[in-house]
Parts: C-alpha cells; structure tokens; sequence
C-alpha cells in the first residue's frame, strides 16, 4: 500500500491486490481485517482508500466471500473490468483457438519460428525489447529495468519469460507471473510490429499454455484490455477470445473517509 498525498492505493503499481483468502476463512474475520485497514488509514489522516482486486476467476467459489465483506466495512465499487482469461485443460492449444489464428499459428511454424521459455535472457535485453515494442504502441512500461532485475532476482521461480524467436531475432516476449499454485499472470506482452502478419503471440501464447499444462497450472490469466489511455480496447479483448479467452470481472473498490480521526481500533 502507498500513500499518494492524502490517497492510498493498494497496490501501487501491482495490476492486483486485495483480500486473499483461504475457503475455510469466515466474513466476520475479513470485515475485521478491512476495518482495521479502514481505521488505521484514518488514522494517518488519509481522505481515501483505493483497492484494486484480483480477477474473479481467481476464486471463483470464494468471490461471494470476498465481495461481501468490502460492502460491509464502507467500500463501494468504483470501477468493473473485463478481465481475460484461459482455463488450462486437457486438450491442446490449437483445438480451443479459432480458425484464422490456427492459420496465423502454422504460417508461424512453417516460417521456421520457434517458441519457448528463456529464462537465461538478461532483464536489460528483456526490458529494452518490451519498452521498444511499446513505446511504438503509445504505451508506458509498468516497471523500471531496476525494478525487474530486482524481481528476477528475489523471485526467479515466479517471473517467467517467453519468447518468440525468428532466428537469432526476438519477435515476441513476454514476462508472466506465477501468481500462486493455480495461475499464471500474462503481465507484459509485446511483439515486433513488421511481424504481425505471422501473429507471433499466438505461437508465444501456445508456448505459455503448454507449460501451464505441464506444471499443473489451472488459469492462464490473459488481464484486462485497455489501450495507452486506459480504455477498454475492443481489438485487444476480440484477440483474447479468439485464442481461447473467457471473460470474469475485476473490481477497484474504493473508500472516502470522514476528517475524525478514531479513538480505537475494532475487536474481533
């Protein structure tokens, strides 16, 4: 959680936070947990509290659980997101995309382009390949190169790379996130424009699916599809569904607080 003047959000820079819990916790103990939260920001003279949530399709038998309980302490839903994502199954990759992306998937292969994980790329390589793709979409990269190196590094079993390689070329890469046992988070995703006749992130997205099925991994969590202003891009959602995505919603809450300061803090 960061305070931004007089705002905290929560998380700062994560696409996703908020209450994480297992079946067995009861509403009572997270409104307890969200009005301890909810008092001690007050505390600290803040005038709002922003929570952005994890996609539904995380818990699905939990969302109820989860949702009830920011109701309860005062949070109201500010804004609803489409989020994308893919339920790991038996069956292949090429069975569950739609027919112009298999014909995207086998002029890819037939070109010779090969996919896979490549964990030994260096993060300044990483980096300046997605900030390059980017930058030429309009769009600002989430992290600094500091800020991946570091991740890498503390957390080298969770944040995974992809590529897609034309030779000794990279021409699509992305950075996921194993979130927990059951997901993994597609987080940056790029591919070189002069390549987009090949599609190369459906090879690269094959590539991703595929080792979920190999470790066992339930959701391939695809994200929300906004364009560099921070819409909702309908071209971006259409490709997502096209290889396979299903949609679930992702809620930011968020709470305004009163200038009194409380005396105490709640009690279970």
């Amino acid at each position: 959680m960061e305070k931004r003047g007089n705002v905290w959000v929560s998380p700062p820079h994560a696409p996703f936070g908020g209450i994480q819990c297992d079946v067995g916790c009861q509403e009572s103990e997270l409104v307890f947990l969200l009005s301890s939260i909810k008092h001690w920001v007050q505390s600290q003279s803040g005038k709002k509290l922003v929570v952005k949530t994890a996609p539904s399709c995380y818990y699905t038998t939990l969302d109820s659980l989860r949702h009830i309980p920011y109701l309860n302490t005062g949070f109201v839903p500010i804004q609803t997101c489409l989020n994308s994502f893919i339920s790991i199954s038996s069956s292949d990759f090429y069975a569950q995309i739609r027919p112009a992306e298999r014909r995207r998937l086998k002029k890819a292969s037939n070109s010779g382009f090969e996919a896979g994980l490549a964990s030994g790329l260096a993060s300044s390589v990483i980096y300046e390949f997605l900030e390059k793709c980017r930058n030429q979409m309009g769009y600002r990269m989430s992290l600094t190169l500091s800020q991946l190196e570091t991740l890498r590094q503390n957390f080298p079993d969770r944040y995974l790379i992809f590529t897609v390689m034309a030779g000794s070329e990279i021409v699509a890469l992305t950075l996921t996130v194993r979130a927990n046992s059951r997901v993994l988070y597609n987080f940056l995703c790029s591919d070189i424009p002069a390549y987009r006749a090949y599609s190369p992130t459906v090879m690269l997205m094959e590539a991703v699916y595929n080792y979920c099925r190999q470790q066992n991994i339930e959701i391939l969590d695809l994200g929300i599809s906004l364009d560099q202003n921070g819409d909702f891009k309908p071209s971006l959602h259409r490709f997502k569904k096209n290889i396979g995505g299903q949609d679930c919603l992702k809620l930011t809450y968020e709470m305004k607080f009163a200038n009194q300061i409380p005396r105490q803090f709640p009690s279970l």
